[in-house]
């Protein structure tokens, strides 16, 4: 029988706790007794410990019929949690302690969890939870709801998709599974639903400006890092845009006991937030100037020589040579290699050759570069790169022996016999960095030159050192440029694997997941750009067009507002469709969208909350012609939706989840025995699974009737290896041939095809608690060993294995067209975007008693703050302005305004305000959000595409931005 609401209350009042403890008397005595002296004797304590104990035994439940979970919403913690129950109910989850310690000389990881994973138990009954299937009868947004029947739901579901597949092909379809079920099982449900239509489904990562594209230019990945336990290792921590004492709350001890340890903790961040309270240096650099001060720090490298040279010359692009004229990279393409001229390095070139012959290698001409060799004083082709058929980046082997200069100017030989000037990318380096020492950049940033003198020590001098970067720093226009500086300094000084160097946020290699979100490649999803697709799906241009003056534009791009706008729209209009699709990915910058779609099946996503400006809901709406949404709770983006299904919530279902890297365990969601169905919700599985059966029942249906294999067979010439998405096979493809046809059947695939989770099954995780211990084969670039802490990079570090760049190392020098135009071939900085008429830049941070918009109508977690939205204000603005705390305040520029509660805050900078992100519309007056007066334009550095490893997909993908908009603000 399925749980309501009431049946919950009535369960916790007539059969429950009241009973179990006695009723009222259980709680409180009628009068209240002064005890002079608790210490010496305390009268009838034993009424109390009683009462507890009573309670303690109800809300425990009988441990047999206990479940494990964790929570799969985007705050990335994966914490393992034992969940209570009685009568069937919910009464608690409760942090386990069950992780092996991989070695006594290192912290473990016992027990995780934070304060709003502890309170999941009380949100699975909230009010706004989604009990049935449920129609819209009003206009969307009214409110006005019809209850439906599961079969009617998906029915009509099932009948808009299969339409739009006969009407406009699978190119129609936008199926996808948002950040509020980040999770490998429940996540493949929606995601192998859309794969096997063909839908669009845009980057999670891209769209809510999580991802590390400055990062990916430097390493060829941005997801790179360390477990947490490395952090009690190191001599020096650097917190760059990072509060992991609010938002990494589980792993946060890890820095705390590192400085019982010996280490230095540094956080670099605008305002003073809950990590710098316990730090050695806080350094409050301004909003948006993050990128200059790393500048001034490689520029301080270089002027004292705190470089590693012979680092640099293995691992890195610097000693690579530069032709003057273009600005171009010299390729071996340049050179006429079959009648090579004197400066030529001909041996090095035959054995590399040779080399490839025997490896069945060959050179790949336009992608071979050169540095000069001091042993030979030639021109020499570098092993490692993208196209040599020596992929070492060993410089001395049987047959070579290579020492790169770094710094120098020569004259080279090109294939029409002219002669061309050329230098290192180290030598341009120096020049670009002198642009940014610390004493021109110390009005910018705020950090004085001394500070930068202090960096740079501590991050060269000391033997482990870790510079861990947050999302922040890409969600500033010219973030990515940001995060591409810092990511640079670490390569300078020699750190990788077990000398530190740079963490954002590692992951595991799982292989075998694709088995279960995917077809091995016989089907494929329209996967398109989160940033570029949301831009154009909610008309976002048209924030862009009316928040900025030229003079924004010019000082954050060089370019007009006329000419910027019009580049954007040039490479928007290379996209669009299958056909723009086919002709320009890879090949032309721009990023892939679809603007075909308009029928819309979403899960857990708030992007009504979530996307910036004014303008992104009203458009998203009338492009949509059908809307279904998929959640446990009725959010913002559910009360617009056609029709809402109602899914099963993180401790009703099974589930497994792993990555990110933060620890090395990967654990599995067990619903407890005899747990009562909270209204009719269903898992995603489930859900997913009736869908598929009843599209197929509609065509099968539609094919007996006339026997025209259209109906059955729908083309699809650009992501289907048959050319066809067969609709008479979606019950037997979805499902594994029947095998996966529930959550708990896709955590037992799981199980049996996931190297890296091997050897488990459910008994074997359930006996030891709910999770299991990655094995060996997780580490994606360094070994996982079994007793020390995990780092990247070591197989490069000491097998020499290549990067995933064009260079095959660290990535220093960018030759595509673009970036050569606007100087941003070197890692350089420039201004952000923002509008300089209004004084207060508006900085939206994580939050403390939410993750992201979950939880933010929790009714427990609301009594922990103040209840409404509110901004933070550094005191003497508030004094300057009239405004008291408790104040309401109006917030405005030329977007719009939003109204929210004061809160005078000392570790808020003088000129920015500070409002934690996640509050849904609905908490605003006018459900206007602190998103209407912020504009997201698209970045043409991040558009650029199809150059050597910045090529559209997980690595390379742009943000959309959130720290782009200031504002003022005046008492209400």
């Amino acid at each position: 029988m399925a749980l309501t609401r009431r049946d919950f209350l009535k369960a916790l009042s007539a059969s429950g706790a009241g009973v179990a403890l006695g009723g009222n008397a259980a709680f409180a005595k009628d009068k209240a007794l002064v005890v002079e002296d608790p210490r010496s004797s305390y009268p009838n304590s034993s009424y109390t410990e009683n009462m507890y104990r009573k309670e303690f035994a109800f809300t425990y439940g009988n441990k047999e019929d206990h479940g494990t979970a964790y929570h799969c919403v985007n705050c990335q913690g994966n914490c393992a949690w034992d969940v209570w129950v009685n009568n069937g109910i919910i009464t608690r989850e409760n942090q386990v302690a069950n992780y092996t310690p991989i070695n006594p000389k290192i912290p473990d990881f016992n027990p995780r969890g934070c304060n709003k994973g502890v309170q999941h138990s009380q949100v699975t009954y909230e009010k706004d939870r989604i009990l049935y299937p449920l129609k819209r009868v009003g206009k969307r947004g009214e409110g006005k709801w019809k209850r439906i029947s599961w079969d009617e739901a998906i029915t009509e579901i099932a009948e808009n998709i299969y339409r739009t597949m006969l009407e406009k092909g699978p190119e129609g379809l936008y199926i996808h599974v948002g950040a509020g079920m980040l999770t490998e099982i429940r996540g493949a449900a929606g995601k192998r639903l859309g794969t096997l239509l063909g839908a669009v489904r845009p980057y999670i990562a891209s769209y809510v400006g999580d991802m590390f594209p400055g990062v990916s230019v430097v390493y060829g990945e941005g997801n790179i890092g360390c477990s947490y336990d490395f952090f009690y290792t190191t001599d020096v921590n650097i917190w760059w845009g990072q509060d992991p004492n609010k938002t990494r709350i589980p792993d946060a001890h890890f820095l705390w006991e590192g400085k019982y340890n010996g280490s230095k903790q540094i956080v670099i961040t605008p305002e003073f937030n809950s990590t710098c309270v316990h730090a050695d240096l806080w350094v409050p650099v301004k909003a948006g100037y993050d990128g200059f001060l790393a500048m001034s720090i490689i520029n301080e490298i270089l002027e004292k020589k705190l470089y590693k040279p012979k680092f640099i010359k293995h691992f890195t692009d610097l000693p690579f040579l530069v032709r003057l004229d273009n600005k171009k990279l010299l390729r071996l393409s340049d050179i006429d290699f079959e009648n090579p001229p004197a400066e030529f390095d001909e041996e090095t070139f035959k054995v590399f050759k040779e080399h490839g012959e025997e490896e069945g290698g060959e050179y790949h001409p336009h992608e071979v570069f050169f540095s000069w060799n001091s042993k030979t004083n030639k021109l020499t082709v570098m092993p490692g790169c993208e196209g040599s058929p020596v992929k070492t980046l060993r410089l001395k082997d049987i047959g070579w022996d290579i020492d790169p200069v770094l710094e120098g100017k020569w004259e080279v030989t090109l294939k029409d016999g002219s002669k061309v000037p050329v230098t290192t990318v180290f030598s341009l380096l120096k020049e670009e960095a002198k642009k940014f020492s610390a004493d021109r950049t110390w009005k910018l940033t705020g950090v004085h030159p001394k500070i930068v003198e202090q960096l740079a020590k501590d991050i060269a001098l000391p033997k482990v050192v870790m510079i861990s970067m947050g999302f922040t720093i890409g969600k500033y226009f010219n973030g990515m440029l940001a995060q591409r500086a810092i990511a640079s300094i670490s390569g300078l000084v020699g750190r990788l694997g077990p000398y530190g160097g740079f963490n954002t946020e590692s992951e595991w290699a799982i292989s075998g997941m694709g088995k279960l979100s995917g077809f091995s490649g016989k089907y494929k999803q329209r996967f398109a750009s989160g940033f570029t697709s949301e831009f154009v799906l909610g008309n976002m241009l048209k924030d862009v067009e009316k928040l900025y003056s030229d003079e924004d534009v010019r000082r954050a791009t060089g370019l007009s507002k006329e000419e910027y706008l019009k580049k954007v729209k040039d490479m928007l209009s290379n996209y669009g469709n299958d056909e723009r699709w086919k002709d320009s990915i890879g090949k032309k910058d721009g990023k892939p969208y679809w603007d075909t779609v308009e029928t819309f099946l979403i899960f857990a996503d708030s992007r009504f909350r979530r996307n910036k400006g004014d303008t992104y809901k009203e458009a998203f709406l009338k492009k949509a012609k059908f809307f279904a949404y998929v959640d446990f709770r009725m959010n913002s983006t559910a009360q617009y939706a056609d029709i809402v299904l109602p899914a099963k919530s993180m401790y009703e279902v099974w589930d497994l989840r792993t990555n990110p890297g933060y620890h090395r365990y990967a654990n599995m969601a067990q619903p407890p025995q005899n747990l009562k169905p909270v209204g009719e919700s269903k898992s995603d599985w489930e859900i997913c699974t009736m869908i598929v059966e009843k599209i197929q029942e509609l065509a099968m249906k539609k094919y007996k009737e006339t026997g025209d294999k259209k109906y059955i067979k729908i083309p699809d010439s650009t992501h289907s290896k048959t050319g066809y998405r067969e609709l008479d096979k979606l019950v037997e493809e979805y499902t594994h041939n029947g095998h996966v046809r529930t959550d708990k059947d896709a955590v037992e695939f799981a199980l049996e095809n996931v190297d890296q989770f091997k050897p488990n099954t459910i008994e074997t995780v359930r006996k030891r608690g709910g999770y299991l211990q990655l094995n060996e084969k997780a580490g994606k670039t360094s070994p996982l060993y079994p007793d020390k802490p995990y780092n990247s990079f070591e197989n490069n570090l000491y097998l020499f294995e290549r990067f995933e760049t064009l260079s095959g190392r660290l990535t220093y020098y960018v030759d595509h067209d673009m970036w050569i135009e606007y100087g941003a071939a070197l890692p350089t900085a420039k201004e952000p975007i923002r509008p300089k008429r209004y004084p207060f830049v508006l900085m939206s941070p994580h939050a403390r008693w939410s993750i992201h918009s979950t939880y933010k109508t929790s009714t427990l977690l609301q009594r922990l703050q103040r209840g409404v939205p509110y901004v933070m204000i550094n005191p003497e603005i508030a004094e300057k302005k009239g405004i008291k705390d408790g104040d309401e305040i109006k917030v405005f520029n030329d977007l719009g305004e939003f109204y929210a509660m004061a809160k005078v805050y000392p570790s808020c900078p003088k000129d920015a305000i500070i409002i934690e992100h996640g509050w849904e519309p609905f908490f605003f007056k006018g459900n206007k959000s602190h998103n209407t007066v912020v504009a997201s334009p698209l970045n043409l550095l991040e558009l650029s595409d199809g150059w050597g490893h910045l090529k559209f997909g997980g690595n390379w993908d742009g943000n959309q931005h959130a720290y782009t908009t200031s504002v003022d603000i005046e008492k209400a």
